[in-house]
């Protein structure tokens, strides 16, 4: 048995854990577009670093998204409120 270390794995575990992980591969996906476009409409050269380095680590969470083992289990129909991504 595997040790969840963050909220995230809990979550990502549970059931509707796959569904949390395109979501939040396409959030980060979305991130990583709008950092490429702006740095290619042009940054002062001293921001540069600090939005490749964003944008990046955006790509680097898809990576890790998509290859982490979820819960293909639908979650359960809830009348309360979700967890917020």
């Amino acid at each position: 048995m595997t040790t969840a270390l963050t909220d995230l794995e809990t979550r990502l575990a549970a059931p509707g854990g796959s569904a949390l992980r395109d979501a939040l591969v396409a959030r980060a996906a979305r991130l990583e577009t709008s950092l490429r476009a702006r740095m290619a409409d042009g940054l002062p050269r001293q921001d540069f670093p600090a939005w490749h380095s964003v944008a990046e680590a955006a790509a680097a969470a898809q990576t890790v998204l998509a290859s982490w083992p979820v819960n293909d289990t639908a979650a359960p129909a809830s009348s309360g409120p979700t967890h917020p991504l």
